[in-house]
């Protein structure tokens, strides 16, 4: 009773030391695990500039969205998230992210969720991009997020606890309305935070308690530093791109997850991997 949720499926084959590991961490606060990924700019640098010979306007952003919508599409094991004790695969990859409407501290801001298939290359995942920032940040817009934020926010101090409390425990039991998964942000694979657009370090951010975010990625602005070249071996000046991420330990174990990131490195490193279309999704077990 119960098992079945709009967002995911449960799994049923696990290890029973993975699904312990449910209960003696019951919550994602309790199970975060930290790690730092840093990134020679160069790639990106040399990569943005042939595409702009080519006429093609690319960003960091573009490459480091399309390399984690790549690896959650051929590692599913990022793409899983914990209710209530169980583990769950997630139907969907999705990617949530906050945007500034304007660099004014008096503009509003607004959180997207984007969704793929994961079959996206990079140019998909930008296209979609430009196009989410595009609509956000038109006068009067507003987006499925802002409007369940208004419909909650705009009743009285009381109610909106009774609400949220409503919604928390809906969610618990696998009652929670698609309607409402797919308007909240913090239902989603994977949440960024794109500090480099504000011209800040990269910071950890911790992971909600509230919805299934299972991990949040933050990205700074560019940090000067000694570099190894790794085609020469020569230590040079440099930059580099810090990659902070916070992530619940519960559904997948260390070498998964340092095998996923390993990947995540190689795509950065080598964007062009991500110009072709991926053919098979990888589907988690059942």
């Amino acid at each position: 009773m119960f098992s079945k949720r709009a967002d995911g499926r449960m799994l049923r084959s696990l290890d029973p030391y993975d699904k312990a590991l449910c209960y003696v961490m019951p919550r994602r606060s309790d199970a975060q695990v930290y790690f730092t990924q840093e990134i020679d700019c160069k790639y990106f640098d040399e990569y943005i500039a042939r595409k702009q010979q080519q006429g093609l306007e690319l960003t960091y952003l573009h490459i480091l969205m399309a390399a984690m919508v790549r690896v959650h599409a051929q590692r599913p094991w990022l793409n899983r998230f914990i209710m209530n004790g169980r583990v769950f695969a997630r139907n969907e990859l999705t990617v949530s992210m906050a945007i500034k409407k304007s660099l004014r501290d008096e503009a509003g801001s607004t959180t997207v969720k984007l969704s793929f298939t994961g079959h996206e290359n990079i140019f998909d995942v930008a296209e979609k991009i430009n196009q989410c920032i595009h609509e956000t940040k038109e006068v009067g817009s507003v987006n499925n997020t802002d409007k369940l934020a208004a419909a909650v926010m705009n009743a009285p101090p009381l109610l909106i606890k009774l609400m949220v409390w409503a919604i928390k425990l809906m969610d618990r039991w696998n009652m929670l309305p698609k309607a409402i998964i797919d308007a909240s942000p913090f239902h989603t694979s994977v949440f960024i935070t794109y500090l480099k657009s504000v011209g800040i370090n990269s910071i950890y951010h911790h992971i909600y308690d509230f919805g299934t975010t299972g991990m949040f990625l933050g990205i700074g602005k560019e940090v000067d530093k000694p570099v190894v070249d790794e085609e020469t071996g020569e230590v040079r000046p440099g930059k580099v791109l810090e990659l902070k991420i916070v992530a619940d330990e519960r559904f997948c174990d260390g070498l998964y997850h340092s095998r996923s990131m390993r990947l995540v490195r190689k795509y950065l490193k080598s964007p062009e991997l991500l110009e072709e279309r991926l053919e098979t999704v990888e589907r988690d077990i059942d």
